[in-house]
């Protein structure tokens, strides 16, 4: 195969968009593009690591100019040494510290590193109490912690399949190790949950406890607890005890600043940046901020005083210069060349480097707009079949040709290329692989497509949405159902709505809320959005009654396949895309609005949520049946 014929089968500047999945590979790098940002971050996590005093950097820069992409290298360059966390933009307003904490849990325990977190600090724990215990001369206890405690620091996962033998030891570790430390210094409900992961069977309760689920009564009462983080307070405590036992630095990644305003307003923006805040104050953590550099000049005015005296605002991002241009095309032809055994030319071949210099010269393109012009450079050729070298002559002081024209991009075509993107991306993320970790993401994209439903006046299952109330979070307890009204051909109907894939024994509570908001006529009917993969066993009584009491007020547990939830999670990573300009058709972006009506109209989101809205077209009113 000739060196032309490599390069017109290859798309090597197809997606200039960066992602954030922890196991898919980031694109090409370029170390030394951006090196004082990437170096302000390095210095950011080094003092918390060495001085454990937190520090709060934000990178601005335009749509396209790499924000994105130096997040993703920053997760790969961690080797060990750092934890990343990557938190979406906040949608509940009420509830920024639990927002966090979900996330952070999540993305811990997707990392492999909650296991090693909490393993790590009860041993520290144990030997505390070990020392004690020989100091007293309670040779008893000393002896029943040494069955378990062997080795240095290295064993700790030794010390959790010995620990693990004798369930009863983490109680024994919290009783007499509360008063030394590192128990001490942890808020209580904390130290009593992580002294019981030394019961096995106590384990996913924990996880639960952590990301502030809800949990059933049983649940709590193995973890020796009256209360899960159901509130700002608790979740607050939770996020600051996993980084004060954290030995390696936590770094808290909030990519698409600018989204919040969009989603939440400015009360929004300010609530989030005083969780921030807060978190930086109280605990040991390194916090990278992302925004676009014009939406930050906007947004800071939300942002309270005292969090605006904390963040380390880094200059923007510059556009590429021609020697950074010609290492960015050489870093995504790389592996054309090296996947086929061949060498080019010159690293940049065929785009010359005198072209190159005169491109970025005349046209000032950020990264994106760079690979997008390659990219129908490369397009022409390949509609022509000849590869050509564009180039330029110093001494020619004729303006640069326009570039030629781009394939035509059907609107559609390209969103349903981005859909596959998000969804495959949403497929390959280990934080989302189980329905309770994206259950948040499948009740915000329910939301956003009933929504998207009621301002495009597209009906459901025959049906319009009228209004769709969602009660913000309260202080304390979980988030209540939300309350859809319907225009139906026989008259408007309330729906209440819920999305629940957690245990069995927590969904109760779920239930008995959707079932008391048609018995105090606040709705007509209620269902519940569960997947398939959490199905409700026979031994959970009490959920079967309620549902039995939920069909009969027109009501039923509605159940999504895991193809149907991870769509509806693909569909809100793809909406918070657009939120940040980060969806392209051709080359300009998408917006949030023209997202939604390809998903409603093109990929048919709305026809997932038919059975739930056709419970209430089929269900006469409350009052009627009464």
């Amino acid at each position: 195969m000739t060196l032309a014929q490599v390069l017109l089968d290859a798309r090597p500047f197809a997606d200039p968009v960066a992602r954030l999945d922890p196991d898919a590979l980031p694109p090409p790098d370029v170390a030394t593009i951006h090196a004082p940002a990437r170096m302000a971050i390095a210095e950011a996590i080094a003092v918390v690591g060495r001085e454990r005093r937190s520090q709060m950097v934000l990178i601005t820069g335009d749509p396209g100019m790499g924000k994105t992409h130096q997040l993703a290298h920053l997760r790969r360059r961690a080797d060990g040494q750092y934890v990343c966390v990557d938190v979406p933009p906040l949608k509940d307003l009420a509830a920024p510290f639990a927002h966090i904490a979900r996330y952070a849990v999540q993305g811990l325990a997707a990392a492999g590193v909650l296991e090693r977190l909490l393993w790590d600090t009860l041993r520290l724990v144990a030997a505390a109490v070990r020392a004690d215990a020989h100091a007293h001369d309670d040779d008893d206890v000393v002896e029943r912690i040494d069955n378990a405690l062997i080795g240095g620091e290295q064993f700790a996962m030794a010390f959790r399949n010995l620990a693990q033998q004798d369930p009863a030891l983490g109680a024994l570790l919290y009783k007499r190790g509360r008063r030394l430390m590192p128990l001490s210094a942890l808020p209580a409900d904390f130290g009593k949950v992580l002294c019981r992961i030394t019961d096995r069977d106590a384990e996913r309760a924990i996880v639960d406890w952590l990301r502030a689920a809800e949990l059933a009564d049983e649940d709590l009462a193995a973890l020796d607890l009256r209360h899960g983080v159901a509130d700002e307070a608790r979740a607050f405590e939770v996020l600051r005890a996993l980084c004060v036992c954290s030995t390696r630095p936590v770094v808290l990644c909030l990519d698409q600043i600018e989204s919040i305003a969009g989603l939440v307003g400015a009360d929004g923006v300010a609530r989030m940046f005083t969780a921030l805040m807060e978190l930086y104050q109280q605990a040991p953590i390194a916090i990278v901020l992302m925004c676009q550099t014009q939406q930050w000049i906007e947004l800071r005015k939300d942002v309270p005083l005292a969090a605006l005296d904390r963040i380390r605002v880094l200059p923007p991002l510059a556009k590429p210069t021609s020697d950074e241009a010609e290492a960015v095309i050489a870093a995504r032809l790389a592996p054309v060349w090296i996947g086929r055994d061949e060498r080019p030319p010159y690293p940049t071949w065929p785009l010359t480097p005198a072209f190159l210099r005169a491109l970025v010269g005349e046209r000032r393109p950020t990264i994106r707009q760079l690979l997008l012009e390659a990219d129908a450079l490369l397009e022409d050729m390949r509609r022509t079949g000849v590869v050509i070298e564009p180039s330029r002559d110093p001494a020619d002081p004729s303006p640069l040709p326009p570039p030629p024209p781009r394939a035509e991009v059907a609107s559609g075509d390209a969103l349903r290329a981005a859909r596959d993107k998000y969804r495959h991306g949403a497929s390959e993320r280990r934080e989302l692989g189980t329905p309770a970790f994206r259950e948040e993401l499948v009740r915000n994209a329910v939301m956003g497509i009933l929504d998207g439903a009621k301002q495009q006046q597209q009906p459901i299952a025959g049906a319009r949405i009228a209004v769709i109330d969602q009660p913000e979070k309260p202080r304390n307890g979980p988030r209540p159902p939300a309350v859809v009204t319907l225009e139906t051909p026989a008259g408007p109907r309330r729906i209440a709505v819920d999305v629940n894939s957690g245990p069995a024994q927590a969904t109760v509570r779920v239930l008995t809320r959707l079932r008391d908001l048609v018995d105090n006529h606040d709705a007509d009917c209620a269902v519940l959005l569960r997947e398939r993969a959490a199905p409700l066993p026979d031994t959970a009584k009490k959920s079967h009654e309620l549902l039995a009491e939920l069909g009969a007020r027109g009501g039923a547990v509605v159940w999504l396949e895991e193809d149907e939830a991870m769509r509806l999670v693909g569909a809100e990573l793809m909406l918070d895309a657009a939120g940040a300009a980060e969806v392209l058709v051709g080359d300009r972006q998408a917006s949030r609005d023209e997202v939604l009506a390809y998903l409603l109209r093109d990929d048919r989101l709305g026809d997932l949520l038919a059975p739930m809205i056709g419970r209430a077209t089929t269900t006469p009113p409350r009052l009627a049946r009464a």
